[in-house]
């Protein structure tokens, strides 16, 4: 039987059911072309959707991918 590889600290299960990816404040900054001191702003303000945990901003891939779609829509 094949052995998986461990999975990467950073993916996080939010859901026995569904798996989705969470992206860090780097990650998103990176994909966003913004600093992470920018990031961690809009995510305090609301104006991008993310989750705290504890002291550490989390970003669903799903929420970020439509985030950027309506903001190229517009």
């Amino acid at each position: 039987m094949e052995k998986k590889p461990p999975r990467p600290e950073h993916e996080i299960d939010i859901e026995a059911d569904r798996l989705e990816r969470l992206f860090d404040v780097n990650e998103v900054a990176d994909r966003c072309k913004v600093s992470p001191k920018s990031l961690h702003r809009w995510a305090r303000e609301g104006r991008i959707p993310a989750v705290k945990f504890g002291r550490l901003w989390r970003f669903r891939k799903s929420a970020i991918d439509e985030w950027i779609n309506r903001r190229m829509a517009s």
